[in-house]
């Protein structure tokens, strides 16, 4: 009894590697000291079992709990967040190694591991943390049954192969739970910590803030169109609208501020649905976006149709009631030809998109006024403009420092910038000529995946662009980067720069080489299909699938399913089972053999243990004449395809065992 409550090397060995590798992705974010202090525990225990040491006292390990709780305290602050939670698990998840008595001791440690590996989801969401979730499975597994082998028994790989056989058999039931349990969100929808979340385009601008970001490589969020995709001139998504300029930073005025809400109210909607005139055909697609920790999300102009959970705001906004704190995937349908605003704007919008700094690049507002005396309508005063542009300027991520009147220097001195250069310096000068405009800031172009057919965009696509009212027509979208660099707006930014600029460019790993590149979009795609279908598995997508295939969720559905597939499993094993305790035969005729030993069984006179089948012939040919000719056929047979190498009389011997009759026997009763 005591000998099957020890703790066996096997086992412990088990623990301690699975204990590493559950360990290993809380190194990103858990103190470095932790795994220092794992592997003085680890040293401590392996002397333990050899027994070179002994176990720490009470007092030993109500220091060391102390140690481990002062650090935690030191690394993580005051905070009571789920980083620190975890930290606090590890800590317990190490310490427990010291208390390892007996075998149920082990089987606490392993079944606390058992929810450590779990909580590497929390900051890993990857494929590569779903293999890693299932090998710290099998490793845990293995260590349990390394716990129930007897010390004479003791045996390493052994315990991994079996603990791989029990979580293959386990896998069925796994997908048919997670293909039917009612769901309560995406699984991307856990918890997340607010540091995780990567920042892209915030709530102003400046000039330097969108060139700065172009430089990043980072995904901002991926789409999948329902059918073919708008063209490069359409594929600006929408974000932000920036109506307030200070003579240098564009920002939200604080009506707009103030309106930074959601809004599912019908009325609402409706009124700001009247407002856009939607022209042609609708684009409907899915986004997947990154976490952004800001509430507005992305979508091409205009969006007329939007997920449930989904806000509008002004200037065709959509947005969350939080900030997006973890991947979110939504649905829009939007317009990319529409008439937006035609009617008018009321005077508190006209003052608001007229709105300039006072006393600000006084060279531009005069320039502006005297444009606009000498052209005949807007339209012809923005074509001067672009020629301006399209005559003079330089695209650049490398443009000079610009002082107090930004403007002038740019316009008249400088001539070269990124597009917020460009869009701030249009959208001012329009100002100061009596004609409203603001800038409008989100990304620019997609790059298209075609091995799963969705299109990419990255940070380094963020741009800013102006929006003009004019009358009669609205707010009309004008891109002045595209008087400057037309190959932007086509081909992307890569293209648009110069081979200096270029190098600013942070470029994927292996970008000149086509094999490495190929390998790169697999693996996205494999990460989107991943993310799409397996943490986007939410309630939408199990209602659909179960519609498709069961005709409804319906609780009986769901049951009457479960119970059929189960039943099929079951009845799977159990045939190959039942197939691999079948008989094996050495040669070919021994089947036939067996056959033939059946019929003589039930005829109640079995061959004898090793005899020959010539003189099981005379044997029963005393019993009944007309058996043994018959036996003596099969023995030749037999002896020709076994011992000669006839296959061609396998299948006589074959027909004979079949033709083979008689009638039940007595049986003998053998010599004394």
């Amino acid at each position: 009894m005591a000998e099957r409550e020890q703790v066996t090397r096997t086992s412990l060995a088990w623990l301690l590697v699975a204990q590493a590798i559950i360990l290993l992705p809380h190194s990103v974010h858990a103190p470095l000291w932790l795994w220092a202090g794992w592997l003085c525990v680890v040293v401590w225990r392996w002397q333990i079992f050899r027994g070179a040491w002994s176990f720490p006292s009470l007092w030993v390990r109500l220091g060391l709990m102390a140690g481990f709780g002062g650090g935690l305290v030191m690394s993580y602050g005051a905070r009571f967040d789920m980083t620190a939670m975890v930290g606090l698990l590890l800590a317990g998840f190490i310490l427990k190694l010291l208390e390892l008595r007996r075998r149920r001791d082990l089987l606490v440690t392993v079944y606390l591991g058992y929810f450590v590996s779990a909580t590497q989801f929390l900051f890993h969401s990857g494929p590569l943390a779903g293999v890693y979730g299932v090998l710290s499975l099998l490793l845990l597994t293995a260590t349990l049954l390394a716990a129930h082998q007897s010390l004479g028994n003791v045996r390493f790989w052994p315990s991994i192969r079996q603990a791989g056989w029990l979580v293959l058999q386990a896998t069925p039931l796994m997908l048919i739970l997670f293909l039917v349990i009612p769901r309560t969100g995406a699984l991307w929808s856990v918890p997340q910590d607010r540091r995780a979340a990567t920042t892209g385009i915030s709530d102003s601008m400046s000039p330097g803030d969108i060139g700065e970001l172009a430089q990043s490589n980072a995904l901002a969020f991926r789409v999948t169109f329902d059918g073919e995709a708008p063209s490069p001139r359409d594929r600006y998504w929408r974000g932000l609208v920036f109506s307030y300029f200070d003579g240098r930073q564009w920002q939200p005025t604080e009506r707009q501020r103030a309106t930074h809400f959601m809004s599912w109210r019908e009325d609402d909607v409706r009124q700001w649905m009247n407002q856009v005139d939607p022209l042609g055909e609708p684009v409907a697609y899915e986004v997947m976006l990154e976490p952004t920790r800001q509430p507005w999300l992305y979508a091409l102009a205009a969006p007329v149709s939007w997920s449930d959970d989904i806000g509008v705001g002004q200037e065709m906004r959509l947005q969350r009631d939080d900030p997006v704190m973890q991947r979110t995937a939504y649905r829009v349908q939007s317009h990319t030809r529409y008439g937006f605003q035609r009617s008018g704007l009321s005077e508190w919008e006209r003052r608001q998109e007229l709105q300039l700094p006072r006393d600000s690049n006084p060279e531009t507002r005069a320039t502006a006024r005297q444009w606009a005396r000498d052209a005949r309508s807007p339209s012809e005063l923005i074509e001067r403009l672009m020629g301006l542009y399209r005559e003079r300027f330089r695209y650049t991520l490398r443009p000079q420092t610009l002082g107090q009147h930004s403007v002038d220097e740019f316009l008249w001195q400088a001539q070269e910038g990124f597009c917020e250069h460009f869009a701030s310096s249009f959208v001012f000068f329009l100002r100061a000529a009596g004609i409203p405009a603001r800038v409008v800031v989100g990304y620019l172009g997609a790059t298209h995946n075609p091995l799963e057919d969705y299109w990419t965009v990255r940070q380094r696509d963020a741009h800013a662009w102006a929006e003009v009212w004019l009358e009669g027509e609205g707010w009309v979208r004008f891109d002045p980067t595209g008087a400057v660099a037309p190959e932007r707006i086509e081909q992307g930014l890569d293209v648009s720069l110069s081979a200096t600029d270029g190098d600013m460019l942070q470029r994927p790993f292996g970008a000149d080489l086509p094999f490495v590149m190929q390998l790169q979009l697999r693996w996205d795609a494999l990460n989107y299909e991943w993310h799409r279908w397996v943490l986007g598995y939410d309630q939408g997508r199990q209602d659909a699938f179960l519609e498709d295939w069961l005709g409804g969720a319906d609780l009986w559905r769901i049951a009457l399913a479960v119970v059929l597939t189960g039943a099929s499993l079951v009845s799977v094993l159990l045939l190959w089972m039942f197939w691999r305790q079948r008989p094996h035969y050495r040669y070919p005729a021994d089947r036939q053999l067996a056959r033939l030993e059946r019929k003589l069984r039930r005829m109640g006179c079995p061959r004898r243990r090793g005899e020959p089948l010539t003189a099981l012939a005379r044997r029963l040919g005393r019993q009944q004449a007309e058996l043994e000719p018959a036996l003596i056929r099969i023995a030749d047979l037999y002896e020709r395809v076994s011992y000669g190498d006839n296959r061609a009389a396998l299948t006589d011997l074959a027909r004979a065992v079949t033709a083979f009759r008689g009638a039940r026997t007595t049986p003998e009763t053998p010599p004394a």
